[in-house]
């Protein structure tokens, strides 16, 4: 089983984001969007082997953690406005959580009052932090549960960044330039898939 971890630090934490604009209102939840579909989705179906993790800490409510499982996610669709329909449904039903609260929004999805450290530390795996200065992913050791960590186009801040080196998450690269999240999910997707992992 293969994770991802998105910590998308302007990601709205309440429904009340536009539609039209996911770009402009949501805190560009547009690109949240792009790595749930990155994370969950082949060419025509579900991968059942993957699950991403969305740590929002936007307004009005941080932090928030959507949490989609491939495995068990029904009625989804690859494209942006039906996920951040679905994203919109599971911050309402989040609404009254406190922290350390969770709620099943649906099958394969889960909404969570948690912070970022918090949701590293429930997960089980080799934690990856994707970093521009990291060890080339096809060089690199990967386990058969690993967790990829990555940031939205701000990245991830300093503190958070200490907090990976104290878990022991090893810094990996998918290349020279600097890539959307949604093509960093892509990439080691194509990495792990190559090696039958």
């Amino acid at each position: 089983m293969r994770a991802f971890v998105l910590l998308a630090l302007k990601a709205k934490t309440t429904p009340d984001f536009d539609l039209l604009d996911l770009p402009g209102s949501g805190g560009r939840m547009d690109e949240v969007c792009r790595c749930v579909s990155s994370a969950l989705f082949l060419a025509g179906r579900l991968r059942q082997d993957s699950s991403i993790h969305c740590c929002l800490q936007g307004p009005a409510s941080p932090p928030k953690v959507l949490s989609f499982f491939g495995s068990t996610i029904r009625g989804l669709r690859p494209d942006e406005v039906s996920i951040a329909k679905m994203i919109r449904g599971a911050l309402a039903k989040g609404l009254g959580l406190t922290l350390g609260q969770e709620v099943k929004v649906q099958e394969g999805i889960v909404v969570a009052k948690r912070a970022f450290e918090a949701q590293l530390r429930a997960l089980n795996g080799q934690l990856l932090y994707l970093h521009p200065k990291g060890e080339d992913i096809r060089s690199a050791q990967l386990g058969p549960a690993p967790v990829f960590i990555l940031g939205d186009q701000i990245g991830l801040p300093r503190k958070e960044e200490l907090f990976l080196e104290r878990l022991g998450a090893k810094r990996i690269s998918v290349g020279p330039q600097l890539y959307h999240a949604s093509h960093v999910i892509t990439l080691c997707h194509n990495e792990l898939d190559r090696r039958g992992l």
